[in-house]
């Protein structure tokens, strides 16, 4: 609740004056490792976000530079997340050298979409914070304890606090191919980058949809990998009113170049417990997404290749989104 509550409060400040600005859809992501059994890692994160229509020609400061923004539909996000990143033994209060830190990551972000049938460029401005007032170890001890888990006992060793900038750029392509015994498909390729004193990657991959009704917009994904769900290739897609339902399935695949990584690299203006990481990572990721009417529910199990040097195991994450979509 008191993420709605922030996130609301959000929108409301930074769109008070623009008052042709519509919700176009809500997403609530929930990411944990309990879905595969572990708790370490990248082991919780949860995200809230609001998507809204934003009229071409308003505001005109608010489109992305070097982009072509002729025949493009303009939408703005805006989003409150956390992520949670620990070693692999809780047990332990010294310093786990061959094991990354623990951290906290809690930032809101804002983002400028612009997407056609074909293309979509975003841009997004995440600040927040890292470390002891992320909230993130109180968060942690606090579920352990409420689960009758073992309390994590190194957090003393986490991250030190430090104020993140991040600035992240994407683009995707669309492609519909002709239906196969009436089973709809979607090919997404993706390219993008960030760069702050969070992280600085570049990565790309591709998504594939097939199923029934499958959405007109540039599908979904985990918090970190793929960009903001479900935005549509128009205002008011009209799936929701003709198609009351949808359903498919999908799979998704990609690489980063990783050339630093706070959660693993360490703080970027002080000392702090750090690992020798791998500058090359790939995922995988399967899963489905249903509709009926307005809500949708997506489900994503997403398995990363071993990040740091001494990473015994690959290490796999559930997604789940519930989204709210708005009718024309």
């Amino acid at each position: 609740m008191k993420q709605l509550l922030i996130l609301f409060l959000i929108v409301q400040l930074l769109g008070a004056d623009e008052g042709d600005w519509e919700f176009e859809r809500i997403n609530y992501y929930f990411e944990n490792d309990v879905f595969s059994n572990t708790d370490n890692a990248y082991t919780d994160g949860s995200r809230l976000s609001a998507l809204m229509y934003r009229p071409e020609g308003e505001s005109e400061w608010l489109n992305i530079p070097f982009t072509e923004s002729l025949d493009r539909v303009h939408f703005i996000s805006f989003s409150l997340t956390r992520q949670m990143f620990t070693p692999h033994d809780l047990t332990r209060s010294d310093v786990i050298e061959d094991d990354r830190p623990y951290a906290g990551w809690l930032y809101v972000e804002a983002g400028l979409h612009q997407s056609s049938e074909t293309n979509l460029d975003s841009l997004a401005l995440q600040v927040g914070v890292v470390g002891p007032a992320s909230g993130m170890e109180q968060l942690q001890k606090f579920i352990h304890d409420k689960l009758g888990s073992e309390i994590p006992q190194g957090w003393d060793n986490q991250l030190n606090n430090e104020v993140g900038v991040q600035l992240n750029y994407q683009h995707k392509w669309r492609y519909i191919p002709e239906p196969l015994w009436g089973v709809e498909s979607s090919l997404v390729p993706f390219v993008g980058g960030e760069f702050g004193n969070i992280a600085i990657k570049a990565n790309t991959g591709v998504l594939l949809r097939m199923g029934w009704n499958v959405p007109e917009d540039f599908g979904s994904s985990s918090i970190d990998e793929g960009g903001e769900n479900g935005i549509p290739v128009r205002r008011k897609c009209l799936y929701t009113v003709v198609k009351p339902w949808s359903f498919n399935l999908y799979l998704s695949g990609g690489g980063t170049f990783v050339a630093r990584d706070i959660f693993l690299d360490g703080n970027t203006f002080s000392d702090s417990h750090s690992v020798d990481k791998n500058y090359l990572k790939a995922y995988g990721s399967f899963g489905f997404s249903g509709r009926y009417k307005n809500f949708s529910l997506d489900y994503i199990k997403t398995y990363h290749s071993k990040q740091f040097k001494n990473n015994d195991d690959v290490h796999s994450i559930g997604s789940i989104i519930l989204s709210y979509v708005f009718s024309p």
